[in-house]
């Protein structure tokens, strides 16, 4: 039952379009603060526990709690969230919030409607784009299967959208991010230079340790937001 309990607090998805919402500070150091502006967030990622989302001001962690509304499945939420951690962004932050439930039936409300949501999106889309991106990305799919090794294309949001035979066989899977199906991870990998790759006009190319196996990773930077990505096992480096 634990485990059951444990597997329901973390369970996620992965969100196809950002979640616009609206928030606004709550409390600071455990002292209510009386604040009627509201600022706008963008929703990354969505869980039973909490969110990962992109905000464009700066805010202090783990002293700052925020109202946060939003609407999805349908459906109106209002929920309180301590922030724990973030990422700078050239235009603003990126956080991770972990929810603060007041009672079980919010926490059981937000779990059923991630199920519809990603039951929905399995089923019919495992991945939303017009019919001029997949063209678009088609012409890139070639190039991918002149890698040999698992390779994959990947969005600035590190959604996987497509990929060559070699990593089809390997189970990645579309419309997940990289770290997820790739390396099996809850959280961007520690060696990612995606944001670097973003900027740079050649392949970056860093150690990796992937499932225990080290490993080159790289990342060539295409355009409108898209990035070929791959691993190459590095004679050499030992596992860690």
């Amino acid at each position: 039952m634990e485990d059951f309990q444990e597997k329901r607090k973390y369970f996620r998805v992965d969100l196809i379009n950002d979640i616009p919402a609206t928030a606004k500070i709550s409390s600071i150091n455990n002292r209510k603060v009386e604040v009627e502006k509201t600022f706008p967030i963008a929703i990354l990622d969505l869980s039973t526990g909490g969110i990962y989302a992109f905000i464009p001001v700066d805010i202090p962690v783990n002293i700052v709690i925020i109202d946060i509304m939003f609407t999805f499945e349908n459906e109106e939420f209002s929920f309180n969230a301590l922030i724990i951690r973030k990422t700078p962004k050239d235009d603003g932050f990126e956080y991770g919030m972990k929810f603060l439930f007041h009672s079980q039936k919010d926490e059981s409300r937000i779990t059923r409607c991630l199920n519809q949501y990603k039951i929905k999106h399995t089923r019919f889309m495992k991945i939303q784009l017009d019919l001029r991106k997949q063209k678009y990305i088609g012409c890139f799919v070639k190039g991918l299967e002149l890698i040999e090794e698992p390779a994959y294309l990947i969005t600035s949001r590190r959604i996987v959208v497509a990929t060559n035979k070699a990593a089809q066989d390997s189970g990645v899977k579309l419309g997940e991010r990289c770290y997820s199906t790739v390396a099996k991870r809850h959280h961007a990998c520690p060696f990612c230079r995606l944001e670097d790759a973003k900027k740079a006009d050649h392949l970056l190319e860093t150690n990796a340790v992937v499932q225990e196996q080290s490993c080159k990773a790289r990342w060539l930077y295409l355009e409108d937001h898209y990035m070929i990505h791959y691993f190459t096992r590095k004679e050499g480096l030992k596992d860690e």
